[in-house]
């Protein structure tokens, strides 16, 4: 796979869809550094930045951490935060729908219900996945909106813009340092062979499943 050729878009679809697995060990992530190559920089990047995803949002949490722990406000505001831009990630999103459907079942078994029939009227069946995606019966996207203007709300109002200035700093320079300088290793171009493989099989399931339906 040519990451060079990835487009940003394309890279932001992909991190929105998988599962985040546990963070690469720190004997991987630390070792292994090179000069960037103006040729190659971008796929480098685009590569570390899928394949270590877990350790950079680590290291952005962390980051965040470390600049509001003396502003409780502001804390809950990064927590508020980091729940919108999570609830990004499809299955995420999927996983605490199904929790909170889960817990609500014996309080609210009609809200259930119909959270249920909402989700199910707006997706179809087989190989393609669902159109939109819900939290309870609220559309995700406006819940991530809602929970990142009340986490910005909560900043502005903790008087900690400067803090989040440095927080967004660390938290992304760090990362993107890290990804420009990190040679990718052979596991990441396995794991990137295996997922190319994984995205034209699905696309082969489904020509398939096209062809049967049309058929009947």
């Amino acid at each position: 796979m040519d990451w060079s050729q990835l487009e940003w878009s394309e890279l932001a679809t992909a991190l929105r869809e998988v599962s985040w697995s546990a963070p690469r060990p720190p004997a991987e992530f630390f070792r292994a550094f090179g000069a960037p190559n103006g040729r190659s920089y971008m796929g480098r990047v685009k590569n570390n930045l899928y394949y270590y995803r877990t350790n950079y949002l680590i290291i952005l949490v962390f980051s965040f951490l470390v600049c509001f722990i003396r502003n409780p406000l502001a804390l809950a505001a990064l927590g508020v935060c980091t729940l919108g831009l999570g609830l990004c990630n499809d299955p995420f999103a999927i996983a605490l729908n199904d929790f909170l459907l889960h817990s609500l079942r014996k309080v609210a078994p009609r809200l259930v219900g119909r959270a249920r029939a909402k989700a199910g009227s707006d997706g179809v069946v087989g190989l393609h996945k669902r159109k939109r995606l819900y939290i309870v019966v609220l559309p995700r996207s406006l819940v991530v909106a809602v929970l990142l203007m009340a986490g910005l709300l909560l900043v502005y109002l903790s008087h900690a813009v400067l803090t989040l200035a440095w927080a967004i700093l660390l938290g992304v320079g760090l990362p993107l340092a890290h990804a420009s300088f990190r040679l990718p290793n052979l596991k990441a171009k396995i794991a990137s062979a295996r997922e190319e493989f994984r995205a034209v099989w699905r696309g082969y399931q489904a020509e398939l499943y096209n062809d049967h339906t049309h058929l009947h």
